[in-house]
């Protein structure tokens, strides 16, 4: 007997703790500090439609919405209220924006590491080209799609505790290879000395 095949889960973002999900579409800018976004319900029922379109900038601590729009459409039994409002989730967009932007520069960076370098045993002397190494490694393991755990993936990369890789992230992020992370969230944008090197 032969176990029936469960079908692919529909195209796009699932929304935490929901089964809705997004289809959110990231565009850059001239300006390398300044994206554009549009997202609405992937899958949605006729009479329920939103979307939004909104902005995305570079501020000195990290990326942040500055502007949303919403539209409901003129065919949608949908009004913008604030139950809609509070309905949209801009964390998690804001989230997915730092991630895309995260991501797509670490795989800009053609001399990036696949995967982490191999280190000796011992002190690891906190050079330039080691914490940026650790900077793209880290981006690349909480890029979007990419499950949870990074920090423990990278410790067996490394062949190091989990707390050596957390204070190598940290001191990356002092010396400027990674940004800001956002408050109980996984993940960091890129820091200055990378996106001088883009």
């Amino acid at each position: 007997m032969t176990a029936a095949k469960t079908p692919p889960p529909p195209p796009g973002l699932l929304l935490p703790g929901t089964q809705v999900r997004l289809s959110l579409d990231i565009s850059e800018t001239a300006d390398p500090d300044h994206f554009t976004f549009q997202a609405r319900p992937a899958v949605s029922e006729t009479e329920r439609v939103w979307r939004i379109n909104g902005d995305v900038v570079r501020a000195e601590h990290g990326l942040k919405v500055t502007r949303i729009e919403v539209d409901t459409g003129p065919d949608s039994t949908a009004e913008v209220t604030g139950t809609l409002m509070r309905q949209i989730p801009i964390g998690t967009i804001l989230d997915y924006v730092r991630g895309r932007v995260s991501a797509t520069l670490a795989s800009d960076l053609t001399d990036a590491p696949a995967a982490a370098l191999a280190v000796s045993a011992g002190r690891t002397a906190m050079t330039d080209g080691f914490l940026r190494d650790v900077a793209l490694s880290y981006l690349r393991e909480t890029a979007p799609g990419k499950p949870q755990g990074a920090t423990r993936r990278l410790a067996d990369a490394y062949g190091r505790p989990e707390q050596t890789i957390r204070t190598w992230i940290a001191r990356a992020r002092k010396e400027g290879w990674l940004g800001p992370s956002a408050k109980g969230r996984a993940g960091a944008e890129p820091g200055p000395r990378l996106r001088a090197e883009q």
